[in-house]
């Protein structure tokens, strides 16, 4: 695994971005450019080795991070890269097209739809959204339903049509009314750890079923 003198490392990303001292393009070049495998001293020793505070600061970088710890690394980041940066304009078709740049490397297609979906869906751009869900293949973790559940149809009227009418909603019909915090999302008022024993089993059991098949109208290829 190499190391990179040029990037940023998940925590400092996170934060340098918060405190509006890089782009929304640059910090996810920072965060991205783990996908292949580069790793700073702070992420070896402290990022990676243990549970992450990213889970309830920054959900995005610890989806990223969680995908680093599986050593599944991605040969070249840049469709990544080109995705993210269609984001704001919710260009469609260059995402789809960086998409295909993946096709020998279905993990990394799949990944590609996973965070692209939390990030869409965080910054409520819900043609990137539906695109995401209607692909699928990818599980949907816990701040992504949470998340979900911070949409509110009087506010967000499109993202929240589309979430309700995806596979998602079938496999995790929406629960009591969230917060809507506005982009950062980090300061989650309701993560796991927080919910009571009988909503925390609900969904081990719903994750557990859902594996088999998530997302929209594509199976996962086994």
């Amino acid at each position: 695994m190499s190391s990179s003198s040029s990037s940023l490392c998940f925590s400092e990303a996170s934060q340098t971005f918060k405190d509006k001292n890089i782009t929304q393009d640059e910090y996810y070049q920072h965060i991205l450019a783990h996908c292949t495998g580069y790793l700073h001293d702070e992420d070896e020793d402290s990022e990676l080795s243990q549970p992450s505070s990213l889970q309830d600061t920054d959900p995005f970088a610890y989806a990223v991070q969680c995908f680093m710890k599986r050593k599944d690394f991605i040969k070249d980041n840049t469709p990544l890269e080109e995705a993210f940066k269609a984001l704001d304009q919710q260009d469609v078709q260059t995402i789809q097209g960086a998409a295909a740049k993946l096709d020998g490397e279905q993990h990394a297609q799949k990944f590609l739809y996973q965070i692209l979906a939390l990030r869409a869906l965080q910054l409520r751009k819900a043609r990137v959204l539906k695109y995401c869900l209607d692909m699928g293949g990818f599980p949907y973790e816990d701040y992504f339903e949470d998340e979900a559940d911070r949409v509110r149809e009087d506010k967000d009227p499109l993202t929240f049509k589309v979430l309700e009418e995806s596979q998602f909603r079938k496999v995790y019909p929406r629960k009591e009314e969230r917060h809507d915090q506005g982009e950062g999302h980090g300061d989650s008022d309701i993560s796991d750890s927080s919910l009571g024993a009988e909503e925390r089993d609900r969904r081990e059991r719903d994750r557990a079923a859902a594996a088999f098949d998530e997302g929209g109208g594509f199976p996962v290829d086994w």
